[in-house]
């Protein structure tokens, strides 16, 4: 992801926008792909770091313990203009080079990238659709080649009123969610926008405004006066998100789902929202709300995530 100064956020999950980046400017890059894990691994199957010919590089595949050795890796592998298989760790020849407890890992250093299939990739995700991309051929792990799935960036709209509503936003825009504030209120609108956050004013009487929430899509409702919810959580209902949140007392959620019972909204919809959002019950910081419901959303996000990557011939 690219920073507002123009530079890249390094410890990214997303890296193709990068490679594409620097393929245009006519650098060779070198993408890694985490392929095996033989013990325990801080970063999934499928992780991946992008590294240009310059040295400059972005993702992780590790707690910090190999990201040098990838990139110079990675520079010897671009030299030579042919894709390896490296092992890490146990049984590795880089005997410097340990994880802990005596694990092993083994990437791919792919050097013959293709800007059609990157720029392929690259517009899926940027519409907001998954998309696959082979990873290497024979060499590509111990196994064969692989499939590499991507997801859309996921997303989070915060709609609310006042510093939790910020703060959500603002934690959410640091760690790598697509973010967008949507608020009655000017100055809360203001404020998450000098935090450099997308922002989309809500008039009264509006349905949910602007957005089609996808399946990689978090919705969460952080107004104290909850007659906003009246229109705008049955709209997040009809919609794919994957969380729908709303701040608020035990009783203030009671008092919401019989809102939506009398408006027609099935059990099964009602159930869907989060109520009082967060994993922590009673705290009352802005801050600790916002830490509370984002970590509430990569839980949830975690228990339905699909493998990264699977053996595959195309």
């Amino acid at each position: 992801m690219r920073n507002p100064d123009g530079s890249w956020e390094k410890f990214d999950d997303y890296v193709l926008d990068f490679a594409l980046d620097r393929i245009r400017a006519d650098h060779k890059v070198a993408l890694v792909t985490l392929t095996t894990i033989e013990g325990s691994s801080p970063r999934p199957l499928g992780a991946q770091m992008a590294v240009s010919q310059s040295g400059e590089w972005v993702g992780y595949l590790s707690g910090g313990c190999i990201e040098r050795a990838v990139v110079a890796e990675a520079l010897a592998a671009l030299d030579e203009g042919r894709p390896r298989r490296v092992r890490y760790g146990r049984g590795s020849k880089y005997l410097d080079i340990q994880l802990p407890c005596g694990s092993a890992i083994e990437l791919f250093f792919d050097v013959d990238l293709s800007e059609r299939t990157l720029a392929a990739v690259d517009s899926r995700l940027a519409s907001r659709q998954p998309a696959s991309m082979r990873i290497g051929g024979a060499s590509a792990s111990s196994d064969g080649p692989a499939v590499r799935r991507y997801r859309p960036r996921r997303r989070l709209i915060v709609a609310g009123i006042g510093p939790g509503a910020v703060q959500l936003a603002k934690l959410a825009h640091c760690s790598g969610f697509a973010t967008v504030l949507q608020s009655p209120d000017g100055s809360t609108r203001a404020a998450a926008s000098g935090y450099g956050i997308e922002t989309v004013a809500i008039e009264p009487g509006t349905s949910f405004p602007g957005f089609a929430a996808d399946a990689w899509t978090a919705i969460v409702f952080m107004f104290h006066d909850h007659e906003w919810e009246k229109e705008l959580i049955p709209a997040a209902l009809r919609t794919d998100a994957f969380y729908i949140g709303a701040m608020g007392s035990r009783r203030t959620h009671r008092q919401r789902l019989g809102m939506l019972e009398a408006q027609g909204m099935d059990e099964a919809a009602r159930a869907r929202i989060r109520g009082p959002a967060g994993v922590y019950a009673g705290v009352k910081s802005a801050s600790d709300v916002a830490i509370s419901i984002l970590a509430e959303i990569v839980q949830v996000e975690h228990a339905l995530g699909a493998p990264l990557i699977e053996a595959g011939d195309t």
